[in-house]
């Protein structure tokens, strides 16, 4: 198995053994951490190697981490971040998701939150951390702020949408209905959730949400006869979810923050009266 890791402080052979001595229950003697270019005096023996690049920037060192096939129970990627980060006393990047610029940041005291990451084009100029979900220390030029991207990038379950018009995916008409299906299901699912993976979710990001089911109300009267009832006989189930998990507050907050710019159905929807039980934009 192979592991790579972002450090965000000074490279110590020591250290850095010292917690894959720990993570992988080894003996030192058994660990080999040494730098990417050598070679020749290395523990080809060890069950653990380690080759480190020193870098610049916001990230000092890049860790990759092997185990050799006598490696019977590994850590998982955030268990040997957690103790790298603790033995190290900074933090430590992981890759996370589908996104290459997103990175999860283990922190020495064993929070975590999201960064996103990028290599910078001028030659020697390193990594920079140009932005943090939560403010870290080690990285004090970063905006703190929400990852949008972060929260749509999390798998949701969406068993009803999946499975509607299966295999008519040729169809736009029927296409479309599917994508706008998805997208009312994949919210509630993500309020049922609590909003992972940082129980946050922006209230642009909501209305985008509501305003999917405004046009799943219009997409619904170009289908034929039979698609509209297909359609009508799961939507009901996924609004009475929705209604499970909200609250009916007249629309006193969706009026300033989540009200619709432009209103295209004759009638306000019920459903943007409603706001979460908990506001997961507060």
């Amino acid at each position: 198995m192979m592991y790579g890791f972002m450090l965000a402080g000074a490279a110590d052979p020591g250290l850095v053994a010292d917690a894959l001595s720990e993570a992988f229950d080894l003996p030192l003697h058994l660990v080999d951490v040494a730098p990417e270019s050598e070679m020749e005096h290395r523990n080809w023996d060890a069950t653990v190697t380690c080759d480190y690049e020193v870098t610049s920037g916001d990230i000092h060192c890049l860790l990759s981490v092997y185990g050799a096939e006598e490696v019977t129970s590994p850590p998982g990627e955030e268990e040997l971040a957690r103790i790298l980060a603790r033995k190290s006393d900074a933090p430590v990047l992981i890759s996370w998701g589908t996104l290459p610029w997103i990175r999860k940041v283990v922190r020495p005291e064993g929070r975590a939150t999201f960064a996103r990451v990028e290599e910078r084009d001028d030659e020697g100029a390193g990594y920079r951390v140009y932005a943090t979900e939560d403010a870290v220390a080690a990285f004090p030029g970063a905006a703190v702020e929400k990852f949008p991207e972060v929260v749509r990038d999390v798998p949701v379950a969406t068993p009803v949408a999946d499975g509607l018009f299966s295999g008519s995916d040729s169809h736009d008409v029927a296409a479309e209905v599917r994508r706008l299906l998805w997208a009312w299901e994949a919210m509630i699912s993500r309020m049922a959730a609590d909003w992972p993976p940082s129980h946050w979710y922006g209230a642009e990001m909501y209305r985008e949400d509501l305003q999917s089911r405004d046009q799943l109300e219009l997409a619904l009267t170009t289908l034929n006869p039979e698609a509209r009832a297909t359609v009508a006989a799961v939507l009901p189930a996924l609004d009475a979810r929705f209604r499970s998990l909200t609250v009916d507050d007249g629309g006193s907050e969706l009026a300033t923050a989540l009200r619709p710019t432009a209103q295209d159905l004759p009638v306000e929807p019920w459903y943007w009266r409603r706001r979460p039980a908990r506001a997961p934009w507060a």
